[in-house]
Formats: structure tokens, C-alpha cells, sequence
């Protein structure tokens, strides 16, 4: 199989290039290839997913493309996430294609990610897979799929999700609640044991569950009463 990659440089002209070609380029960090866009006819509502992560927008082509950037978004092991800033074209004999990642991040230890993404948990498209970790293997990125787990995980993870925002975030209130929730506590609990103003103490216990300091029952329905602890602690 050959493959080759199509990508956009900063005055917006495209490259078709090999994808040996990008080894050691911050490709994560280039502009979209293919800006999502509303049109009559679209089957799918474009999303934007604002990213805690890199503090910038994320176009998605639908609901569970956005749920899947959630996911990604709250992985501490991500240090940078993007929409797709390139596309990958092969051809094997007669046959040819395009593959269209879902996303390009760059986790923590540097390593570039490469994500698929199938909606209603099928699996990606064979050649897609073949074509995608060929040219992984060529640029020395990592390929992987981008899941959106459903069910009551995905409820909960939408609702702290909204207190991703910075303003959510306070170093004061973090100590205090890291110490309080040393023990299993409601989140109601909390902010009366840490002198918070009860507005104030849930918004903040909600950030620290988004950024997985603070951890609770995922699988049951989450509400002020339910019991949150620090990581890492007994629960």
C-alpha cells in the first residue's frame, strides 16, 4: 500500500507529501485541513468542543465526535488535542481512498496520536486501519481509535464537563477540598466542611472531578449527594 498525506501550511496553500516526510513535525499544531461547516442537506449538526486541554475550539461533526473529544479532553495523559490537520491517501493496486482522522493530539511523553473514530461503536474501516498505521509507522506517530462510552459514564462525564472552564478553578479551594474529600464525602458535605460558599464548593468539586483529582462512583447517577473522594483514596 502507498500513502501519501495532504496537509494545509500556514498561508493556507495544501501539500501532498510522503508521510515520512513529517517525522518530528508538530503536525498537531497546523491548521484544519477541512473546517467543518453547516449546509443544507447535512445529516449531522456540527459541534464545537471547547478543550480544557489547549483552551481552544474543536470543530466536530456531530454529538458523538464532540463525545468523543470529551473523553479525550479529560485524558491526563493528552497534553495537546486538535481537529484533524491532514488527511491520508492511499492506494493499494486498484484500490484507492481517503482516510479522515477524527483528531491529532501529542500526549505528555511527546508521542504524536493519530485518531480514528467510528460513530455507534462499529469498527473503522479495514483499509482505513491499514492505510492510517502505515503512514503511523512512516511519520513515528501512534495510532489509536477515539471511543465516546455511553450510558450513565457519559452523563456524568457530561455534567462535570461544564465546570472544565478556568473559572471553575481556584488553588485555594483545591487544597481545601483535596483535604476534605481525604474521606468519602457528598459534595453537598464538602463545601460546608471547607467554609465554601455552597455555590462556589459544588462548581469547584465538579472541576476537580472533571480533572480526575477528585473521583466518585461513575457508574451511578451523579448528583450533590452522591459520595466523591480524592483519587487515590479509599473509598
Amino acid at each position: 500500500m502507498e500513502v501519501q498525506v495532504r496537509h494545509r501550511d500556514d498561508i493556507g496553500h495544501e501539500h501532498l507529501v510522503p508521510a515520512r516526510a513529517l517525522r518530528g513535525l508538530p503536525v498537531e499544531e497546523w491548521p484544519v485541513l477541512h473546517e467543518q461547516r453547516a449546509y443544507k442537506g447535512r445529516k449531522s449538526k456540527v459541534r464545537q468542543w471547547w478543550s480544557s486541554t489547549t483552551k481552544k475550539d474543536i470543530s466536530c461533526r456531530s454529538a458523538e465526535h464532540a463525545c468523543a473529544a470529551m473523553f479525550l479532553d479529560r485524558d491526563p495523559h493528552i497534553a495537546y488535542l486538535a481537529a484533524p490537520c491532514l488527511q491520508i491517501e492511499w492506494q493499494d493496486g486498484p484500490d484507492s481512498g481517503v482516510v479522515h482522522p477524527a483528531f491529532m493530539a501529542r500526549t505528555v511523553d511527546k508521542q504524536q496520536l493519530l485518531y480514528l473514530y467510528s460513530p455507534s461503536g462499529t469498527e473503522p474501516d479495514a483499509h482505513e486501519v491499514t492505510a492510517a498505521r502505515e503512514a503511523a509507522s512512516e511519520a513515528g506517530w501512534q495510532v489509536d481509535v477515539a471511543l465516546a462510552p455511553g450510558g450513565q459514564l457519559r452523563r456524568n462525564v457530561y455534567l462535570v464537563s461544564q465546570f472544565r472552564h478556568d473559572e471553575c478553578a481556584d488553588d485555594r479551594a483545591r487544597s481545601l477540598l483535596l483535604e476534605v474529600f481525604a474521606r468519602p464525602l457528598s459534595v453537598a458535605e464538602a463545601a460546608d466542611a471547607a467554609d465554601l460558599l455552597p455555590e462556589h464548593g459544588r462548581a469547584y468539586s465538579w472541576h476537580l472531578l472533571w480533572t480526575g483529582e477528585l473521583t466518585t462512583h461513575w457508574e451511578q447517577p451523579l448528583t450533590p449527594d452522591s459520595l466523591v473522594w480524592a483519587a487515590g483514596a479509599a473509598a
